[in-house]
């Protein structure tokens, strides 16, 4: 077991879903004391638990606190504090997903969206950056963005603005709190193997041709490929490293960026102004968008035989 974590107190949120119940066990694996905190009451449709306390005992305290109370960082960080000691690292993992058509969206999830993915993060942030500051100890918060910060698929709009909050909180908590010796960065996932809460576990190559278009290489990003990424940017490799958004991809967003849409799906038709002939989609987690860097009036090459459109993604 590496132990280039045992001197830190790791708190993790959203610890019983995929990526936060593997980013709490790698930092167990790594010599960590860690808070793990789930929601009071998590869907029982997930499958998932956090961590078996067996798997690291006295250096694992499962807390069980709904985000959705805006009392729940102070509570969760206290905790935290009193059992293990000063959070030097805080990973924001819990997330709201959820699709559904624009039009049908309603108050309650967007509130419960941003009441999970943006003002917990910012609560839990600032919660541990007080604890930090108070005790002298510099820190590190890792937050959990998406691809879907930067790409949108139009059917999780209150998600990917959500996320795009996440990025930008990201950068703006970086910026104010390096004077206290805390750095900030996040790590944006693009297409899983679990997209969201209730969708099944695939293999990492079971994509459709749509998605294998989309990703240069050709999988689905598993959650102990984040959860390294995560340790990375915690780790002291990355003591120069403040504001970033590290993409775990598998190349979508350079394939993105790189063409647009319409080169992704290998179009020559000028994508119009609405753009109808750009638009693509994707589950949570995951890679594509509506304009894109190519955007409006870019033109790429179609290979011969292709269709002039190509069929809008699942």
């Amino acid at each position: 077991m590496s132990t280039h974590f045992a001197e830190d107190v790791v708190l993790v949120t959203g610890a019983a879903g995929l990526i936060g119940s593997a980013v709490a066990t790698a930092f167990l694996d790594a010599g960590a004391r860690v808070a793990a905190v789930d929601a009071a009451d998590p869907e029982p449709a997930t499958g998932a638990a956090v961590v078996a306390p067996t798997a690291a005992p006295g250096r694992l305290l499962s807390l069980r606190e709904d985000l959705t109370d805006p009392g729940a960082p102070e509570r969760a960080v206290a905790a935290a504090r009193d059992a293990l000691g000063v959070p030097t690292v805080v990973v924001n993992a819990a997330a709201v997903h959820g699709r559904g058509p624009f039009l049908a969206l309603d108050a309650a999830h967007v509130d419960r969206v941003l009441a999970v993915n943006v003002r917990a993060t910012l609560l839990v942030a600032r919660a541990a950056a007080d604890a930090m500051i108070a005790a002298g100890v510099p820190g590190r918060i890792v937050n959990l963005s998406s691809i879907s910060a930067t790409v949108s698929h139009g059917e999780s709009v209150a998600y990917e603005a959500s996320k795009g909050a996440v990025t930008m909180a990201t950068r703006a908590l970086a910026n104010v709190l390096a004077p206290h010796g805390i750095r900030v960065n996040a790590v944006a996932p693009g297409v899983m193997v679990k997209a969201q809460e209730l969708d099944r576990v695939r293999e990492p190559g079971d994509l459709d041709a749509d998605e294998a278009l989309r990703i240069p290489l050709r999988r689905a990003g598993t959650a102990e490929e984040i959860a390294r990424a995560v340790l990375f940017l915690a780790s002291a490799d990355a003591a120069y490293v403040t504001g970033e958004v590290l993409h775990a991809d598998g190349g979508a967003l350079a394939v993105w960026a790189a063409a647009g849409p319409a080169g992704v799906f290998g179009t020559t038709e000028a994508a119009s102004g609405d753009g109808a002939a750009a638009s693509d989609d994707a589950a949570e987690e995951d890679a594509t968008g509506a304009a894109g860097p190519a955007g409006a009036g870019s033109t790429t090459v179609r290979p011969p035989g292709a269709p002039a459109v190509a069929e809008r993604p699942r």
